[in-house]
């Protein structure tokens, strides 16, 4: 557009001259000359005027070009006017900075994208609508769901109960969270600021196993002094009671009774013996010796051998795994896991005065086993696997310590909590 005005320029001022000077062309041709030369002088003054505007308003348009497009690679080229050069050099230099920045934010960002998804604590980030927008393979793997399922759903939209309970910790407040079967969260939650808009994120971490760890080098080392000590203390006893019972005795009339009370006496040793014994089983858990197995048949052969046991408790039965369920496992310990289960769901049945049932089932890749005794209270089932606590007045806490270590050894989640009715211990095989 800017060319057609300055070609109309150029026109209307050559003829307007010429017009001027053309009648008189013959009474002062020297006029009319001059005319001519200063239309020629004018538009070659008009031409470069052009070309000196020309070329700072294209760059210009280029500038505006590159800005829309977000464009910041390209630069502007220098002009022959020297206050537009000044613009191009600031302009440029402006470029410059907004690449730098551009590709060091870029950069920034990538490293952190692949911080968060490397990094073992499990991250959840929310938009300003608490909405789940990203979540880091470690969080899911604490979830078990892929991303698709909770993508832009609230916490408490879910149905699950980690992030049930996540969505009630408090902002900027480390928070423990502990679920049953022991397993525990540690969790912090906060929140930024992006476009000018607060969002929430949480950081979790499973502190199931570290606490374990602990927790187990404290009770190991405790259990083996204590087992030390009795063993030898029975065993010195024990010797002293067999060489007892050849000793005469001044009235022979108090044989008998001398006799059974020394076999009291041994009995009570070797209770205490045992009770040791029992303690020193849950440290003494092997490592699996993994290899192929069938998780049906070794329910069937549990259930088989204590089918008459169970019977005579009035205790009914009912496995409803009916397909092979093969995985990588250690039969043995798998085989004393069920039993220690089955054990468990026995004691809590013979509480009850309702129909007593065991139901073994699967679902996925969870192995169920339910049973219709008493509901398990809430401040009860948080301490179910804590070490030797037992709701029982007799019990040692000792059968549900080794199925955790089994589980955990085996690397399979697992949780023991009530339902509407009776109770249920869920395996998560792999």
């Amino acid at each position: 557009m800017l060319k057609i005005e300055y070609s109309l320029l150029a026109l209307f001022t050559v003829g307007t001259l010429i017009g001027i000077t053309f009648p008189i062309r013959e009474t002062h041709p020297h006029l009319f000359l001059l005319a001519e030369v200063v239309s020629v002088a004018l538009s070659i003054w008009i031409l470069r005027l052009w070309l000196f505007i020309n070329k700072p308003l294209k760059e210009l348009n280029n500038a505006l070009r590159l800005l829309k497009n977000n464009d910041f690679q390209s630069r502007l080229l220098p002009t022959p006017h020297p206050v537009v050069n000044q613009l191009v050099e600031v302009f440029n230099q402006i470029i410059d900075r907004i690449h730098k920045e551009r590709l060091s934010q870029r950069e920034q960002s990538y490293f952190l994208d692949q911080l968060i998804k490397a990094t073992p604590q499990g991250i959840i980030i929310l938009d300003h609508d608490e909405k789940i927008i990203q979540a880091n393979p470690s969080a899911l793997q604490y979830l078990e769901i892929d991303f698709d399922k909770i993508q832009l759903l609230g916490l408490e939209e879910t149905n699950i109960l980690l992030l049930d309970k996540l969505a009630k910790i408090p902002l900027n407040y480390p928070s423990e969270i502990q679920l049953s079967g022991g397993r525990k969260y540690r969790c912090f939650k906060s929140s930024f600021i992006f476009q000018g808009f607060p969002q929430q994120f949480i950081i979790l971490q499973d502190s199931y196993l570290d606490d374990l760890k602990t927790e187990k080098q404290a009770y190991s080392k405790v259990i083996r002094m204590m087992s030390h000590e009795v063993n030898n203390s029975v065993g010195a006893i024990n010797s002293y009671i067999d060489s007892l019972k050849y000793f005469p005795l001044a009235d022979e009339d108090l044989k008998d009774d001398y006799d059974e009370a020394l076999e009291v006496v041994k009995n009570r040793n070797d209770n205490m013996a045992t009770f040791m014994k029992n303690f020193a089983s849950v440290v003494k858990v092997p490592e699996p010796v993994l290899k192929e197995i069938d998780l049906k048949s070794s329910i069937d052969d549990i259930i088989r051998i204590y089918a008459s046991t169970f019977e005579a408790d009035d205790i009914y039965i009912v496995n409803e795994v009916n397909n092979s369920i093969v995985v990588k496992g250690d039969e043995t310990l798998i085989e004393q896991l069920f039993i220690n289960i089955l054990k468990n769901a026995k004691e809590a049945l013979l509480e009850s005065e309702n129909e007593r049932v065991i139901k073994i089932s699967t679902e996925g890749n969870v192995l169920s086993i339910w049973n219709s005794g008493p509901k398990i209270p809430e401040e009860v089932e948080q301490k179910l696997f804590t070490p030797f606590y037992s709701s029982k007045p007799t019990g040692q806490g000792i059968g549900l310590m080794i199925c955790r270590e089994v589980l955990v050894k085996h690397k399979w989640d697992f949780k023991l909590h009530s339902l509407h009715e009776g109770a249920q211990f869920d395996i998560y095989y792999k």
